[in-house]
């Protein structure tokens, strides 16, 4: 369930380096792929999701959500990086020191769809003046670099319960994300 509709979002803000971050259930997905070593399985997957969620909730009994989301030790004891898909978390806090007109936000299904537009859009928003032919056809050209391993493509999707369940706890970030932007698109509620 990787690549397209990963639900991962990238900004761009003017005055400082590109950003990416994961958002949705499915990028969690890809995201545990990429980084687990061994005993990769849609079981294993769950098991984790499971235990990082108990890890996280039990931390806001305790403290606020920011501080749990920036917590370093809960974070690093968390057997997957739930906490980089709580992007509204992330974009408030950045909104308090940048105005919303500085940042560029695309979503990754989006640029996966149509290269040509989204780049069109990130060179307009730069004010890097229009893609020539040339930049078009050799962005328009590279392949995916987030594509699953080959030794990985055979596992197959999550649990739909771990599916359900990472949209339970994402849904009201996503729709708070979606709320900030002014845009449903955010909200992921059709991936």
């Amino acid at each position: 369930m990787g690549g397209r509709g990963s639900g991962q979002v990238a900004c761009l803000h003017k005055e400082e380096e590109q950003c990416r971050v994961p958002v949705s259930r499915t990028r969690l997905y890809s995201d545990y792929l990429y980084f687990a070593s061994s005993n990769k399985s849609a079981d294993d997957f769950h098991e984790k999701v499971t235990e990082a969620l108990q890890l996280f909730e039990n931390c806001m009994l305790d403290y606020s959500l920011r501080a749990c989301v920036y917590n370093n030790t809960l974070n690093n004891a968390m057997p997957v990086r739930l906490q980089v898909g709580l992007y509204a978390v992330y974009l408030l806090d950045w909104l308090t020191v940048f105005k919303k007109e500085q940042f560029l936000i695309l979503r990754l299904e989006d640029h996966a769809s149509n290269v040509k537009y989204t780049m069109q859009k990130v060179f307009q928003f730069l004010n890097l003046g229009p893609l020539s032919a040339k930049q078009e056809a050799l962005m328009t050209k590279s392949p995916a670099s987030n594509a699953r391993r080959p030794e990985d493509r055979n596992l197959g999707p999550m649990w739909p319960i771990t599916q359900k369940i990472l949209q339970d706890f994402y849904g009201p970030f996503n729709t708070k994300l979606a709320q900030v932007l002014a845009d449903e698109a955010f909200a992921w509620k059709t991936t």
